[in-house]
């Protein structure tokens, strides 16, 4: 599963997702309306096809003897001509709109999906897991228990990657030192979106390095 920053840094990440989910929604209407615009050549279709149909009932309203029937046929035959013509010009034009909505589509799909096939799952697990958590605290852990600081200490051992554990104190292993264990508690607080003020006051003496218990 993709891997997402701690903190309120991915409130930012979720910022820029949503600029990336606008920007081709955009960009897929843009495509589907530039495409929708060949439309236009279609205009073609019913100016001929109503000219040509225009013939045909000329003809019809001619009247002359002894060729009268065989010119009224001819003037059916341009007549269905003409309708066929504007016919195949409408069956044209809803075709190009078919295809400028599935292009669209497509265009601005394949970019999203992308992203949010392994972000959003990634992004529910930490909701989850950060809703879990204040429930965890709301309903009742004394968040200025040692043993509660202990639980967050040694969840934050096993979900901060290793560089950052070694930047929050010299032997993180050592979660017995009340310096460590605050260190670590708030790290897990901080990747989940939780403030630290929920750990209570801070005990740790003043300057107190993590990794070695005050005296």
């Amino acid at each position: 599963m993709l891997t997402l920053p701690s903190g309120r840094k991915v409130l930012a990440l979720d910022v820029a997702v949503l600029v990336w989910l606008v920007a081709w929604i955009l960009v897929g209407v843009a495509v589907a309306e530039a495409v929708g615009g060949l439309t236009e050549l279609t205009a073609a279709f019913r100016s001929v096809g109503g000219a040509v149909e225009g013939v045909g009932q000329t003809l019809g309203s001619v009247d002359i003897p002894l060729v009268g029937e065989p010119l009224e046929r001819a003037s059916g035959a341009v007549r269905d001509a003409g309708r066929d013509i504007v016919a195949r010009g409408e069956a044209t034009r809803d075709g190009i709109e078919r295809a400028a909505y599935l292009i669209g589509a497509v265009v601005a799909l394949i970019p999203i999906l992308t992203l949010l096939l392994p972000y959003a799952p990634a992004r529910a697990a930490r909701a989850v897991e950060a809703a879990a958590l204040r429930r965890l605290v709301r309903i009742g852990a004394a968040l200025d228990d040692p043993g509660f600081e202990s639980f967050l200490a040694a969840r934050a051992l096993h979900g901060v990657p290793y560089a950052r554990l070694r930047r929050i104190a010299e032997r993180p292993w050592e979660t017995d030192a009340p310096a460590t264990r605050r260190a670590l508690a708030e790290e897990e607080l901080r990747r989940l979106g939780l403030s630290t003020r929920r750990l209570g006051n801070d005990r740790r003496r003043p300057g107190a390095r993590a990794g070695n218990p005050p005296p």
